[in-house]
């Protein structure tokens, strides 16, 4: 499985102790929920064939000015694929659940053109949204790598179960060096699919993380902790900017 997915698959879930499958520790973590403090719905975009970024990168000004104006407390990421062409992009619309408008935010891209420049569609789940730092300080990233897991916990297994070891993960994380956050996503609570998403610096603090991990002993330990709690069956990265 592993061969299939990229390298920071191995990274983001969970470090050193080896888990305790007994139906104690299992009700107790069942206790704990993520802190859901947002809500994010996407669009999937791909540019005509008679257009370039060039025509993407006119439309964005006034699409983020007229977002900042109707949507103030809103975050908007683009995000690139990494082929050599640059045909497909998706846009990340995050906000707090209590002004989160999608309507408002279709309204904007309609008004703005965006159907001048490429193909767009909405994808049909809404997520909820937890963010995850270390040592609980927020980073800012204007420009990110990211990368999204598409997954699904084992049975008997649930956010409870791993948010006990996030900590050892951050700490894991905080000696490499590296400016790293985490998003932490479902469509529900009870919901046993997820979605969880790296953000990175920057390709090079990526490179260096990956190569760090690779020569560390606990690596089969966290895989083997990885399989007991999850799977992950898809995953997907890009060159990220955040506009808003």
């Amino acid at each position: 499985m592993f061969k299939n997915l990229n390298s920071l698959l191995i990274l983001f879930i969970l470090v050193s102790c080896s888990l305790e499958n007994d139906e104690i520790n299992n009700k107790s973590s069942s206790l704990i929920k993520p802190n859901f403090s947002s809500s994010q719905s996407r669009y999937d975009c791909v540019l005509y064939k008679d257009k370039s970024l060039n025509s993407l990168e006119a439309f964005i000004p006034n699409f983020v000015n007229k977002a900042k104006d109707l949507l103030p407390s809103a975050t908007l990421e683009f995000l690139f694929n990494q082929e050599k062409k640059i045909d497909n992009f998706s846009i990340l619309y995050l906000d707090n659940q209590e002004n989160f408008n999608v309507s408002t935010l279709a309204q904007i891209l309609s008004e703005e053109g965006i159907d001048e420049v490429a193909s767009c569609q909405l994808r049909d789940e809404i997520m909820l949204s937890s963010d995850i730092f270390i040592d609980n300080i927020s980073i800012n990233f204007t420009s990110f790598e990211v990368e999204f897991l598409n997954c699904e916990f084992n049975e008997g297994f649930n956010f409870g179960t791993f948010a006990i070891e996030v900590d050892t993960f951050l700490n894991l994380v905080r000696k490499k060096d590296v400016k790293y956050f985490a998003k932490f996503q479902q469509i529900n609570n009870e919901s046993n699919n997820f979605t969880w998403i790296n953000y990175l610096s920057s390709a090079e603090e990526k490179g260096s993380l990956y190569e760090g991990w690779l020569e560390e002993e606990d690596s089969i330990k966290i895989q083997e902790s990885f399989n007991a709690q999850s799977l992950c069956k898809s995953s997907a990265s890009y060159k990220g900017y955040k506009v808003l």
